[in-house]
């Protein structure tokens, strides 16, 4: 019941996400965010429910990456990739890296499962498309599409690597400024 309580209200939220984006009104509430905290959360808390459908979770993540980003939106962007490596990742393990490179920063999600065709990799970013059958796999085909339109008014862009049977890696590039530290 919890679950379904769960998947419920990330549909709902989903779905005003959807109404938000499409009439102009995504809103980010900029702050300073540790983006290498913020990845150990998300992954901590998505740990439980990866073990109980026997994924494990590699994390790659160095010291803090601190900038002026909107938290909420980048743990659903997490979370939403996340969501689908642990979905698609075929029981394989699911890794997830962020490293800075110059003034930007890569977080990076990577699964070893079905992969996804080279015909498709553009389509999936788009409203309510999907590489795959939705009987084969639940889902509306928001999550991808949502994930960039975040990462787009935060000034960045995702990529996605993949080859069918050979898993996908999901790429956020976000621009980065080192926050000036206490003086």
């Amino acid at each position: 019941m919890d679950r379904g309580v769960s998947r419920l209200s990330v549909l709902v939220d989903e779905l005003l996400d959807v109404s938000r984006i499409t009439s102009g009104r995504l809103v980010l509430h900029l702050e300073d965010v540790d983006l290498a905290e913020l990845v150990r959360e998300v992954v901590g808390r998505v740990r439980p429910e990866a073990e109980r459908v026997g994924r494990e979770l590699r994390l790659q993540v160095p010291g803090p990456v601190v900038s002026r980003w909107d938290r909420l939106r980048l743990e659903q962007v997490l979370s939403n990739l996340l969501s689908n490596a642990l979905k698609y990742g075929a029981g394989y393990p699911v890794e997830v890296a962020l490293r800075v490179s110059g003034t930007q920063v890569l977080l990076q999600v990577r699964d070893e499962g079905i992969g996804i065709a080279p015909d498709l990799q553009e389509r999936i970013f788009e409203r309510f498309e999907r590489a795959v059958s939705d009987r084969d796999y639940g889902g509306l085909g928001m999550g991808l599409w949502i994930t960039r339109e975040i990462v787009t008014a935060l000034g960045g862009s995702v990529q996605v690597e993949s080859a069918p049977g050979r898993g996908a890696t999901f790429t956020v590039t976000l621009p980065w400024r080192e926050m000036p530290g206490p003086r």
